[in-house]
């Protein structure tokens, strides 16, 4: 049932300029930056949709190259729509009269419970634990969760807490629940959502924690991407560099617009439609595979 892009006529294009990629078509690279972009801040886990498309869609792997800049296009939208936050949380790592010394500490500790089974556990999940079946069912598990956070969060009678009235226990707690998005089908963005309206906060500044939360890891794992690429120049014999730059485009611009649409849904509406996509993905999948 997968789409393959094809081209009938290729002769047309000399091996010079490519006007398509030998192993990736240009719309390959469009769709990846597009999803890329979308999921990875989106509560909708951007790995479950990285394992699924290619099989969905009969693509070849994209490779390191591509995968490498696709980071790197949704690390550069972080940075750049959160600057002034990321700008003063490094700051107070270095100066102890700011009022985010304490958040930029904590955001550091947070971090290490990620960043350390990223570290010594990824490829047992890069290679074990990428069935549909699987990204299925831990969809469904945390959309489950996502809800009674949302639900609670609605109807909770004590007054919300702010970023800077955050307890470290609290903050250590959403930095935990980042690690369990390491499994596929889970979602970074959701889970630490989740975890910061258990802790009381709002979905707005639950949702612009997660973000400033998750920069770390994100950054860490573009690049880590970044530099096995640079460490294996033959990565790129498969991509002109206008295409490498056409998918880091893409992951830039739509990885903006996730956050803004992010942000503005869960002020309105709160996390239910992201959880309503994700239980009619994961239905999908499982009937798709098992029934």
């Amino acid at each position: 049932m997968g789409y393959t892009f094809n081209i009938s006529d290729r002769s047309r294009f000399s091996a010079s300029n490519f006007g398509f990629i030998k192993r990736m078509e240009l719309f390959q690279i469009i769709l990846l930056g597009i999803i890329q972009g979308l999921t990875e801040f989106l509560p909708v886990s951007s790995s479950g949709h990285l394992i699924l498309t290619p099989l969905v869609l009969n693509f070849k792997d994209q490779g390191l190259a591509l995968d490498a800049i696709l980071h790197l296009g949704t690390l550069m939208a972080i940075l750049i729509f959160f600057k002034k936050d990321l700008w003063e949380i490094f700051r107070g790592l270095f100066d102890r009269g700011l009022t985010t010394h304490k958040l930029a500490w904590c955001i550091v500790a947070a971090s290490l419970p990620a960043g350390l089974i990223g570290l010594f556990f990824a490829d047992l999940i890069e290679t074990g634990l990428r069935s549909p079946v699987f990204v299925a069912t831990n969809l469904l598990i945390w959309s489950a969760v996502f809800y009674l956070a949302d639900r609670s969060a609605k109807h909770r009678d004590k007054p919300e807490c702010d970023l800077k009235d955050l307890k470290f226990s609290q903050i250590f707690f959403i930095g935990c629940a980042q690690a369990i998005a390491l499994l596929p089908g889970t979602s970074r963005s959701g889970i630490t959502i989740a975890a910061g309206l258990f802790s009381n906060l709002n979905h707005v500044s639950a949702t612009r924690f997660s973000f400033l939360l998750g920069a770390p890891i994100i950054f860490a794992a573009g690049m880590h991407k970044l530099i096995a690429f640079i460490d294996q120049p033959s990565a790129i014999q498969d991509y002109t560099y206008q295409h490498l730059m056409v998918g880091l485009g893409t992951s830039f611009l739509v990885g903006l617009l996730a956050i803004k649409l992010l942000l503005k849904v869960v002020e309105k509406v709160g996390l239910l439609p992201f959880i309503l996509y994700r239980v009619i993905l994961a239905a999908a999948i499982l009937f798709y595979y098992i029934g």
